[in-house]
């Protein structure tokens, strides 16, 4: 297999309806998808989704740096079997630094690509048979009223939903979290601060206020902000409830500095901001020898490319309670870019590669602009002059 054209389709795609939390509100997403080319003529997809509060990462510099210096060093690369493109994808991924969306976009299309070329599927990277589907886990964000709240957690419930996440950092959230614990039996919430609160003391205040209300907690995320290793462990230690780190941990650095302060209990796991499947895979196993637990998440806004490849990764490393934003391709964005958006829940895990086709209609529907294209023949001028 050889890489002989890639493509990076910069995307816009708006919301259903707002989503917010106590730091951001986004009424869409913008993604830039990855289209690896092979001499055969099969294309592997991948999706970039960029954070600047997370990885440092932007859309801009995205396109205008990381993405063509990855698509150069592919470009013309020939592999020969999966073993090749696991051991190429690795050595690149030591070098990616921060630039883990990046990395994540590009190793899922090679993998998508290489697995219709060779016939294997996303999941056989991942060392282990496929499980069973985890069931999804909801986010009650700060977009819905509190007045409203009630109604909207008692259709949750009616739907069978279990593992719920409530966005807190504003005045009201003892109303809120009181309206949701009793609408679901009083069963434990897990709770999402964004780094919200601006001090592990004032943070410690907040949850010996949930906790003086009875509010059953399972663990809090993010409390403060990222940096603040040592706030953190105070936080968990004064309270006792179970701290996770999200935007703390991307880089295996990051799990180590965490580890070693004795910063968390969780790390929230997600593909588009730890590297990809290899890249969570490899913060997944150092969390597991430290004594960490780890939960699954997905980044809002990821289109169908992102949630089939963490719904291969929930089905092939097991020890996940659930899948937080599973689907939410289908109800969040106004439009997904696969041609049947269900199929990141539903496709064949044992499908080659992503197991899903990405729609070339819809793809260019919502392309800001005419792709970035490059190819091997102008690799090949390149190197005559």
């Amino acid at each position: 297999m050889q890489i002989s054209s890639v493509a990076l389709h910069r995307v816009a795609i708006g919301f259903r309806s707002a989503f917010r939390h106590a730091r951001s509100e986004r009424s869409g997403t913008e993604a830039v998808i990855v289209a690896l080319g092979a001499r055969s003529g099969q294309v592997g997809y991948g999706e970039i989704l960029p954070r600047d509060y997370v990885t440092g990462e932007t859309i801009q510099l995205v396109l205008g740096k990381t993405a063509p210096r990855l698509a150069w060093q592919i470009l013309g690369a020939r592999f020969h079997g999966r073993d090749e493109v696991v051991a190429f994808l690795r050595a690149t991924l030591e070098r990616a630094g921060r630039d883990l969306a990046c990395f994540a976009g590009f190793e899922l299309a090679l993998l998508d690509l290489a697995g219709q070329v060779f016939d294997f599927p996303l999941g056989a990277v991942l060392g282990a048979r496929a499980g069973v589907e985890l069931p999804a886990g909801v986010v009650i964000g700060l977009e819905t009223e509190t007045r409203k709240l009630p109604r909207y957690c008692a259709a949750l419930r009616l739907s069978g939903r279990q593992h719920v996440k409530v966005k807190v950092g504003v005045a009201d959230d003892l109303e809120r979290l009181s309206i949701v614990s009793s609408v679901f039996g009083h069963a434990p919430l897990r709770l999402d601060a964004n780094g919200a609160w601006g001090s592990a003391g004032e943070a410690i205040r907040a949850l010996r206020g949930m906790i003086d209300r009875e509010i059953p907690v399972a663990s809090v995320e993010q409390p403060i902000a990222a940096g603040d290793l040592a706030g953190l462990r105070r936080i968990r230690e004064e309270t006792g409830i179970p701290v996770m780190v999200d935007e703390s941990v991307c880089t295996l650095e990051d799990a180590d500095r965490v580890i070693e302060a004795g910063a968390a209990d969780v790390f929230n796991i997600r593909l588009g901001k730890c590297g990809g499947v290899l890249g969570s895979l490899r913060l997944v196993e150092r969390a597991r020898r430290a004594g960490i637990s780890c939960h699954l998440g997905a980044l809002v806004g990821q289109t169908g490319i992102l949630c089939r490849a963490s719904e291969v990764f929930a089905r092939f490393v097991p020890g996940f309670g659930c899948l937080e934003g599973k689907g939410q391709n289908e109800f969040l964005l106004e439009a997904d870019l696969l041609d049947q958006p269900a199929d990141a829940r539903q496709a064949d895990p044992l499908a080659p590669g992503l197991g899903v086709r990405v729609s070339d209609a819809r793809l260019d529907r919502y392309r800001m602009g005419e792709p970035l294209r490059f190819d091997c023949t102008e690799k090949e001028q390149l190197r005559e002059h």
